[in-house]
């Protein structure tokens, strides 16, 4: 059994295309608020929670499209929903994109997206009220002509990408913007001021910086870490199998760097469904792999973005680097024999 996990640095990303299927407002059945209030019988608690976009800059020459800008820090974000509409059987709650269509506002240059448990969501500022994913029970029945509230979280982070499009020399501040609703599985309710809404705020930080990090890895070949081959014989649920060193560096002797800081975060397609620091080879031979910084047993969630750099730059050096631990562990006591592989993307951008 051999495996390679290629970690580029070149940024891919496959595309979702999302279609929409539209309903009649009045059927909606789910009022989602702020909080975890499920004790209540009446839908209590704020519609709007602010998520600051902090102070965002990108590198000009990164204005490739699909390239990404920046990643926020993971959030979460919790809400109760109430069956509103007397539909005992009770609902699932779901993310709808851009709500309010605010995020059409954003510059044409930019793709906002969205990660959710590790999978990447492009493109949520085109289109108002996009079917998102399945987040899980919003209400129960329990027998009655009206479902119990039930209360859902959800964690996330944002993302920006550039749609190829060069940048303007300042970008218009757009205020605050509704990046998705908490509803039920047949739309947006058509009450208004009924539903949980994340909300971006500080547009007006966005800028973009001169400054482009070129980086590398280094593995057990270019931008590869491989793991060789592994015994089938030794398998046993929950054991490692191998453990591979890796370094990330990003060498800014280019300029324009000072004052920033500097964040990595590891993205992929292949993350599990159940664990967003764990890689599934297509395959699913039945192992996984799972990256740590070296000196610590943190996993590093995929879609997560960590310091880099320790401190803002003061342009005095000009190549950073960390050193990572790739594991690959077993995930059943029978797994399939052959070669198999999975790919990461490492990114560095700014804080």
């Amino acid at each position: 059994m051999k495996c390679n996990i290629s970690i580029k640095k070149s940024i891919w990303f496959v595309m979702l295309i999302l279609s929409t299927i539209l309903f009649s407002e009045q059927s909606m059945a789910l009022s989602c608020r702020y909080g975890s209030n499920a004790s209540s019988s009446n839908p209590t608690g704020d519609i709007l929670q602010n998520f600051p976009i902090g102070s965002v800059s990108f590198a000009r020459s990164d204005f490739t499209k699909d390239t990404l800008l920046w990643r926020s820090s993971t959030y979460t974000a919790t809400s109760t929903c109430w069956d509103t509409n007397n539909y005992p059987q009770g609902e699932h709650a779901f993310i709808y994109w851009n709500p309010q269509n605010d995020l059409a506002k954003v510059d044409n240059s930019l793709n906002v997206g969205l990660t959710i448990n590790g999978v990447d969501y492009d493109n949520i500022n085109i289109g108002k009220g996009v079917k998102g994913p399945d987040i899980g029970p919003g209400t129960r029945s329990n027998g009655t002509n009206k479902a119990t509230p039930l209360t859902v979280s959800v964690s996330f982070s944002i993302y920006i990408k550039a749609t190829g499009i060069s940048p303007p020399s300042t970008y218009v501040d757009i205020g605050n913007a509704r990046i998705f609703q908490v509803d039920g599985v047949l739309g947006l309710n058509g009450t208004p001021n009924s539903n949980y809404n994340a909300q971006l705020t500080n547009f007006n930080n966005i800028k973009a910086l001169e400054c482009t990090p070129t980086v590398n890895i280094i593995g057990t070949s270019a931008n590869t870490v491989d793991f060789g081959t592994v015994l089938k014989e030794t398998s046993v649920v929950g054991k490692i199998a191998k453990t591979i060193p890796f370094t990330v560096s990003a060498d800014i002797s280019g300029g324009g760097c000072k004052g920033q800081q500097l964040v990595v975060s590891f993205n992929s397609t292949n993350v599990s469904n159940a664990d967003s620091s764990i890689i599934i080879p297509p395959t699913k031979p039945g192992v996984g792999i799972y990256i740590t910084p070296s000196g610590s047993s943190e996993h590093i969630n995929f879609g997560t973005t960590y310091n880099f750099s320790d401190t803002i730059l003061t342009g005095s050096a000009t190549t950073f680097a960390k050193t990572y631990n790739a594991y690959l562990q077993w995930l059943t006591n029978s797994p399939t024999v052959g070669k198999f592989s999975a790919t990461a993307i490492v990114s560095i951008t700014f804080k």
